[in-house]
């Protein structure tokens, strides 16, 4: 990929844009923990189908946004991300009850969009549009799980952290072969993203190392402080 032809827009901190964006966290924070239907509620089923169908439009909308303003590029937009991928796998687990696909969701939504919150950028200016677009795209994957499990009655599945996180690693290997066809840096496996971030030091290859180490701290940090959601189940 031609880092010349990708540069992302940095969100500069305690900007309006930077407020208004955690303005937008906020209200999701106060929809899903104090309006929003709880397990038991006859109104849950439908809430939750709606909540899926709306992750995926507004998924799909930056797709639109971008075609029409002719800033889409295969090497760029495709939903290929982990918060994109998160964005479909709260669908799939909403729209379609599939527990695995919340197993994952648990994991990449919060940890993955907590990241994007911490160094905000978009692939354009902070119109309006792409602004709420990205903060509910990831408001949503780093809240809906938590509020699926304290609300909705879903768990972790015990023990399964691991199984995560080696599909974690395999996904991101995966990925370095498509970016490598496609010339992009989808979860940028392939070069260092274009932001500044804690997490990322040095070029690659020594960077993925950090990156791991972080997945690998992370997710067990996650797995252990929802203990109390753990659950022996099968999935399906």
């Amino acid at each position: 990929m031609n880092p010349d032809h990708y540069e992302m827009v940095p969100i500069e901190v305690g900007s309006f844009v930077w407020y208004a964006g955690y303005g937008i966290l906020l209200a999701l924070v106060a929809a899903l923990f104090f309006f929003a239907p709880r397990v038991g509620d006859p109104k849950m089923e439908k809430w939750e189908k709606f909540l899926g169908w709306f992750t995926l439009a507004n998924l799909v909308w930056y797709s639109a946004m971008a075609l029409f303003d002719g800033i889409y590029m295969v090497e760029e937009s495709l939903p290929l991300h982990m918060c994109s991928f998160s964005q479909v796998l709260l669908f799939i687990h909403l729209v379609y009850k599939k527990d695995w696909a919340f197993q994952l969701l648990a994991f990449w939504g919060p940890l993955g969009g907590i990241q994007a919150f911490l160094t905000p950028a978009l692939e354009t200016e902070p119109t309006f549009g792409y602004v709420l677009q990205f903060y509910l795209a990831h408001g949503l994957v780093v809240l809906a799980p938590v509020y699926l499990m304290v609300h909705g009655g879903r768990r972790l599945a015990k023990d399964g952290v691991w199984k995560v996180i080696i599909l974690t690693f395999l996904v991101g290997y995966a990925m370095m072969g498509i970016n490598a066809w496609l010339g992009s840096n989808y979860m940028y496996v392939n070069n260092p993203p274009p932001v500044d971030h804690p997490l990322v030091q040095g070029e690659w290859p020594g960077y993925l190392v950090w990156i791991k180490m972080a997945v690998i701290g992370l997710f067990l940090a996650f797995y252990y402080g929802f203990r109390r959601y753990w659950s022996d189940r099968p999935l399906n």
